[in-house]
């Protein structure tokens, strides 16, 4: 399962359009506006455009009717019913001449400052940067410590396996912790898209991780590709827990350039660790 933000319905109310509409006149100069359900979430991906660096985005399942709505006429009570509200924040100003983590850092309290609900941190690795949760509402709106799926320890067996077979092994290495059950998804649209943009010598490899923290062994094993891979945890509110779930989805690096004609396109960054990768086939840039 893939979760879209772009498949969300969702009702902004009066208020919150009299806000933006006030914040859109006050935005400084070089700030934009980012306004969804899942704001942080698109900011990290904007900045992962503009820097060309790794900026994951994890969140927590929300269960606090306060922060969840459903779509016009939807019995909120039903299976996949509840999503995040629509908030909005001042994205600082960003560049290729300013440092990302102090951009980060700056992304964050600006975030914090606007709106309520979910409280984010920073983290940094050999692969990038990775905005995780630490902060959130429980069923009743108390606030309380929050952890993301990826907080899990886990252990994968040390096996030989292709690159794609391993991230399901972390999986399904979650899965058995429970209580959250999370998809994964990577490099959709083809079948061994992953493998091929991985490019692992030898495709079947040994790997596996003991006692370890599932976002460190998704670090572990992405740093073998040829391909700077990225991430969004996705999670899926729901009336009932059984229902609730969280989407892994794992990609290469897009960034903002200008063709030929000057006009913005997004490129994506395969075989980017790669020497002596030959050129991307065809069906890796569809």
């Amino acid at each position: 399962m893939k979760i879209y933000k772009d498949h969300i319905v969702f009702i902004v109310p009066i208020l919150l359009l009299i806000q933006i509409a006030t914040a859109q006149q006050q935005i400084p100069a070089g700030s934009s506006l980012v306004t969804s359900p899942r704001p942080l979430a698109d900011a990290a991906r904007s900045l992962q455009e503009t820097y060309g660096k790794v900026v994951t985005y994890e969140e927590p399942i929300l269960t606090w009717r306060g922060e969840l709505q459903t779509k016009p006429g939807r019995n909120p009570e039903a299976k996949w019913e509840l999503f995040p509200m629509p908030q909005s924040f001042l994205l600082p100003e960003s560049g290729p001449g300013t440092d990302l983590a102090s951009v980060l850092e700056d992304t964050i309290a600006a975030y914090h400052h606007a709106t309520s609900g979910t409280r984010f941190q920073v983290l940094s690795s050999k692969l990038g940067y990775h905005i995780v949760p630490v902060q959130m509402h429980d069923e009743s709106g108390r606030s309380v410590p929050a952890t993301s799926a990826l907080d899990q320890i886990i252990t994968v067996p040390s096996e030989s396996r292709t690159a794609m077979k391993h991230l399901l092994a972390i999986g399904a290495a979650l899965n058995s912790m429970g209580p959250i059950h999370v998809d994964i998804s990577a490099v959709p649209g083809k079948a061994d898209g992953f493998d091929s943009a991985f490019r692992a010598q030898p495709e079947v490899f040994q790997w596996g991780v003991h006692s370890a923290v599932a976002r460190d062994a998704l670090i572990d094993l992405l740093n073998q590709s040829a391909t700077t891979f990225s991430w969004q945890l996705m999670c899926q509110a729901s009336a009932q827990a059984s229902d609730r779930l969280c989407a892994l989805n794992v990609g290469a690096i897009e960034v903002a350039v200008t063709d030929s004609q000057g006009k913005p396109v997004k490129r994506v960054l395969w075989y980017d660790r790669c020497r002596d990768c030959p050129p991307p086939e065809d069906s890796l840039n569809r």
